[in-house]
């Protein structure tokens, strides 16, 4: 064994080195030392030699019987590095796999009706867990790092975001019985800017062409509200209409708006989608979601 004690200098200790010298501490003989660390008797040896030449010091000696009274408070340290290191890594794991703590999540109006029976049942089983649930018709950005998930209706998610698709949802033309007898002459309630320029939006005031908007607004779920409180017929999502039972389905209007689509994408970080908590909201509100509206193309994950 070496038994320089100048400091060689520009070579840093290795954690591995520190562990060879333990294991032969603690079990008193390399042979020992080298089947609980699955190497060679004369491995251990060389990796003790390197210690000693990144130290500086005499950590095994035969003339000493062995372990240097330095080395044994090397694996001393080692021991108590060890520890500690095992208990940072237990507590990271029980806190990666604890359900609890704050998430916040964004949904655009439209699709906060359907999110009240999953939040109930998520909270129910994770009460540790609090949802900060945003509410508004285009929803915080995500992207921005405003959320930590979304329920969001995309084609195809951002590439710096992860996530499921859940859903597609089909639309059809609703308004009361009393316009739903004479749609023709029916005003128009469309959606109004920023979702006006989306295809639905367009769809909807290229309809209206024919007759009259009553009332254009940026929130979905008011969009709704006024079809089913006679203000003029609209576009809106047949599940979504289903709640209101003043609601009749406009029949003449049912082969264009086939093609009216609603993809929903649940969304989230790439950094938080090993989060017990992440994975539960997905879970539990995703396959709720997914459930709603079975189809072989939803389930896609988003590109990673």
């Amino acid at each position: 064994m070496a038994t320089r004690n100048s400091h060689q200098g520009g070579v840093e200790p290795s954690w591995d080195d520190l562990r060879h010298l333990e294991s032969l501490d603690r079990l008193g003989s390399a042979s020992a030392a080298s089947r609980e660390l699955g190497v060679a008797p004369s491995t251990i040896y060389r990796r003790i030699t390197a210690l000693e030449q990144a130290m500086g010091v005499v950590c095994y000696s035969q003339r000493e019987g062995g372990v240097t009274r330095v080395g044994k408070e090397l694996a001393e340290l080692a021991r108590k590095t060890k520890l500690s290191l095992s208990s940072i890594r237990q507590h990271a794991v029980e806190s990666q796999e604890s359900v609890g703590g704050r998430l916040t999540f964004t949904t655009l109006d439209g699709f906060a009706p359907l999110l009240t029976e999953p939040l109930a049942v998520l909270t129910r089983m994770h009460p540790k867990l609090e949802i900060v649930l945003d509410v508004s018709p285009t929803g915080s950005s995500i992207r921005k790092g405003e959320a930590d998930i979304a329920l969001t209706s995309v084609d195809q998610p951002p590439r710096q975001l992860v996530g499921r698709k859940l859903f597609t949802a089909e639309c059809g033309v609703y308004g009361t019985r009393e316009h739903a007898e004479d749609p023709e002459r029916a005003p128009w309630v469309v959606l109004g800017p920023p979702l006006s320029a989306s295809p639905l939006g367009r769809w909807e005031r290229e309809q209206a062409q024919s007759t009259r908007i009553a009332v254009a607004t940026s929130s979905r779920l008011t969009l709704n509200r006024l079809v089913a409180a006679g203000v003029g017929i609209g576009a809106i999502p047949h599940l979504l209409a289903a709640a209101h039972p003043e609601l009749v389905e406009i029949e003449s209007f049912r082969e264009h708006a086939a093609k009216l689509q609603i993809p929903a994408w649940l969304l989230t970080h790439p950094d938080l989608r090993a989060s017990a908590a992440v994975k539960a909201v997905f879970g539990v509100v995703g396959d709720a979601l997914a459930a709603l509206f079975p189809s072989k193309h939803d389930g896609r994950r988003a590109r990673r």
